[in-house]
């Protein structure tokens, strides 16, 4: 009985209840009718013409590997404060280090 609880098998389990009581209370569900102005876009009143836009991750990039380096940073700091004697030049190294890096990575 106990190979009920390992992952897999509960997350199928968990899976075959789920889809089984979606489908007892689909019944439930309230019919909605569908205009063809629904899928519109609505610009205060007017009519918006569809236009394509290609999102960019330029921006993003720096911020994250910004945040990346920052939590790394606070894990690494909080591991050696709380594990281990040491002496106070390491945190401070690292922190000299990690300064570098954001400073490089935002000229």
């Amino acid at each position: 009985m106990n190979i009920l609880l390992y992952p897999p098998f509960a997350f199928i389990i968990a899976l075959i209840s789920i889809i089984a009581f979606g489908s007892l209370i689909k019944n439930f569900e309230p019919k909605i009718k569908r205009k063809d102005d629904s899928t519109k876009t609505y610009a205060c009143g007017e009519d918006f013409p569809a236009q394509k836009i290609n999102p960019g991750y330029e921006q993003f990039f720096p911020w994250a590997i910004f945040f990346t380096v920052l939590h790394i940073t606070a894990l690494i700091l909080m591991t050696l404060a709380f594990t281990s004697n040491i002496p106070f030049m390491v945190p401070l190294i690292y922190i000299v280090i990690i300064l570098i890096i954001l400073t490089i990575l935002f000229v």
